[in-house]
């Protein structure tokens, strides 16, 4: 029976299954994330369909009893036979090593399971051939480490979990500092992203959660976000292994020992890369990418026979993905740089392809929107930098795609958020790039800019006395309006901003503006200048209370 401090072998096994549903309802996110010529594209599909077969396993009724142990060793005979790719692999292994840690444990405590991702992650790492970090591989350390600690600080089965998905989705977020091929594309590991949606759904089993009410856009929703879009190289170069190849051995030899494992992996890297081998007592699964599959094969008849070989080639998958994507490519694309999700809502709205997150404080670098445009796939880009600060580094992104690439990009030189969103409504399909941007730049210079925020220093500027903590009211990037009091601040902001007059007003509040404060600044606006349409949102943007379009 399950109480605070156990987890019983009926309860394991619905976190098995939640956890499997979750990555299976998710699971073409997760292949969205993955990066070329990076192997096994994708990451999503083959580790759902490992955790599939562990399921299958489970609901076949091979556990002999309902104990932890036998939950687990089902499960993990169940994904090791149905491992499909490097991530499926390397997730079987994690399993195993769970299942060898809790071997004849018939209630999981949180020490149990600490110990129990400790020993999976020691597996999966012995599994790999030469473990990179910035995978899944990091995750899944992080998230057993993080297990440890609180199991030794005595936190119970469930707070350990809880917190395992808070460190697992911290080191997934620093993924792509740790791999370059995931900075270059901006996004972060889709095998480390798979896994966090399994523990995820083990947390959502306890907690009675119904995975239809899971949000995966709003909880991949970082800085490095709007990743739907894989970003291909042209080249298949980069390959130089073109062979994903798999199968078992099984029936193995009578003079099999697991030191011959050790001696096939090597064998193996010298002729290919991406080596996994995996035994229990009754078979060894094999993954490699090579140029030699039938060499591959004949090594492995050595150690038994073989079984479900599967051999794909990856430049022909390549090749497909590139004519698919071109096929599918549009003639113009857009590029905006937002912050808060509120603005975010509206930019997409608007029809922007790909956002980048900046404003003040966080600008974004021309690698960052050089990387959003090549997420566009479109032969036409406008960018829209939104902020003084960034257009520089807009320029810059620009310049190195067209240098670079088929594509054509522009920058069309917006300095605040209002003036982007105005833009973005002058866009005509009917006209060319330089066409839409000059259009687009003169529907954004007749919106006049306001924005509110807070003083962090004492200062003179232009003959204004600032305090620190007074409040600013900006027109279009200069200090309008400067005092304590918020209220008077933002009645004076309006009649400078409205001095000639103005038939629409857009006001925008952040993310520490309480919502019953932005609606009394709405009644007062409308009463105040009652011929205009005045029109009230969320932006969720940091540091600026307001954000104010008059048009």
């Amino acid at each position: 029976m399950t109480n605070v401090h156990t987890i019983g072998g009926d309860v394991l096994k619905d976190m098995l299954i939640t956890g499997a549903a979750l990555l299976e309802q998710n699971k073409a996110a997760v292949d969205a994330l993955n990066v070329f010529p990076v192997p096994d594209g994708d990451t999503g599909s083959n580790m759902s369909m490992t955790m599939n077969a562990a399921i299958r396993e489970l609901k076949n009724g091979k556990p002999s009893t309902s104990a932890v142990s036998d939950v687990v060793q089902a499960a993990s005979h169940g994904a090791l036979r149905g491992a499909r790719g490097n991530s499926g692999v390397i997730l079987s292994q994690l399993f195993r090593g769970m299942a060898k840690s809790l071997d004849g444990v018939k209630a999981l405590d949180a020490k149990h399971l600490a110990d129990a991702l400790e020993s999976g992650v020691d597996a999966a790492y012995k599994a790999v051939m030469k473990p990179k970090e910035g995978t899944i591989l990091t995750v899944a350390r992080a998230v057993a480490n993080s297990a440890q600690k609180d199991a030794k600080g005595g936190a119970n089965v469930y707070q350990l979990i809880d917190n395992m998905i808070r460190m697992g989705e911290i080191a997934l977020a620093k993924t792509p500092e740790q791999l370059k091929v995931l900075k270059d594309a901006g996004v972060v590991d889709s095998g480390g992203k798979g896994l966090m949606l399994i523990y995820r759904g083990f947390k959502m089993a306890l907690d009675g959660d119904s995975i239809d009410d899971y949000d995966e856009s709003a909880a991949m929703h970082t800085e490095m976000h709007d990743n739907d879009e894989v970003i291909l190289v042209d080249s298949l170069e980069e390959i130089t292994f073109a062979y994903c190849t798999e199968f078992f051995i099984e029936h193995l030899s009578p003079t099999f020992k697991p030191d011959d494992v050790t001696s096939l992996q090597e064998h193996l890297q010298r002729i290919g890369d991406s080596v996994v081998c995996v035994s229990d007592d009754t078979l060894v699964k094999v993954h490699v990418h090579t140029n030699v599959p039938g060499k591959a094969l004949q090594m492995a008849l050595r150690l038994g026979e073989i079984n479900g070989v599967k051999i794909e080639n990856m430049r022909e998958q390549h090749r497909r993905l590139i004519e698919e994507r071109r096929a599918q490519e549009k003639e113009f694309g857009i590029v905006a740089v937002s912050a808060g999700e509120g603005i975010d809502r509206l930019f997409k709205d608007l029809n922007c392809d790909a956002l980048v997150s900046g404003g003040q404080t966080m600008n974004p670098s021309a690698m960052d929107i050089e990387r959003a445009i090549k997420r566009v796939n479109a032969r036409n880009v406008l960018v829209f930098p939104n902020n003084k600060n960034i257009v520089l580094a807009a320029e810059q992104a620009v310049h190195l795609v067209n240098n670079a690439s088929s594509q054509r990009a522009v920058v069309v030189p917006t300095t605040t958020i209002s003036q982007g969103m105005a833009g973005m409504l002058a866009f005509d399909p009917s006209i060319g790039l330089d066409s839409n941007a000059k259009a687009m730049m003169e529907a954004a210079s007749c919106v006049r800019s306001g924005a509110v925020t807070k003083a962090v220093r004492s200062t003179n500027i232009d003959g204004k006395e600032i305090v620190e903590g007074d409040y600013m009211g900006l027109i279009d990037g200069k200090i309008a309006q400067v005092g304590p009091d918020k209220e008077k601040l933002l009645a004076d902001l309006m009649r400078d901003m409205m001095q000639d007059e103005g038939d629409y007003i857009t006001i925008l509040y952040g993310q520490d503006v309480p919502e019953n404060e932005a609606k009394n600044f709405l009644e007062t606006v409308r009463a105040a200048y009652e011929d205009a349409d005045v029109v009230l949102q969320s932006g969720g943007q940091p540091l600026y209370d307001y954000y104010i379009a008059v048009e």
